[in-house]
């Protein structure tokens, strides 16, 4: 039995090759893995008409954590990006960046949260951002 390798020696060997020949691949992951990410609870944005609130919708914010390494960190301070964020979306119905209730101009909002993060994680910790109205709420009258 001669010049034979183990059935598990083998199979690295053989995935390290594969490696080797495909180097972004490899340190990519595995195909179609999504980046690991953290939800942050529906947030309740008031629609203002007239200088009034007339009703609530919901928007959902999920942060896509670009260094695995610090996911904890980022999951230990969701009451922190819960507070931040909801910061923004006040800034922004003050700014006109949603109007009655619609986010008018995501750019500007996911970049005002996106300067929140920064100040408390640093660069390139959360590399997307990803903005989602959910639903309207009955009127409160």
């Amino acid at each position: 039995m001669r010049g034979f390798l183990p059935a598990p020696i083998l199979a690295l060997l053989l995935m390290l090759s594969a490696a080797a020949l495909h180097p972004a691949t490899a340190s990519e992951g595995a195909p179609g893995a999504l980046p690991p990410s953290v939800r942050i609870k529906p947030l309740m944005v008031p629609v203002v008409n007239g200088g009034r609130i007339e009703k609530y919708t919901q928007v959902e914010v999920n942060l896509e954590i670009g260094d695995a390494l610090r996911l904890g960190e980022v999951q230990l301070s969701i009451p922190r990006l819960h507070d931040a964020i909801l910061t923004a979306i006040y800034t922004g119905i003050d700014e006109g960046w949603i109007v009655r209730g619609n986010i008018a101009n995501v750019p500007a909002l996911r970049r005002r949260i996106g300067e929140s993060v920064v100040a408390m994680f640093g660069k390139d910790v959360v590399t997307r951002i990803l903005i989602t109205p959910i639903a309207r709420q009955s009127s409160l009258q």
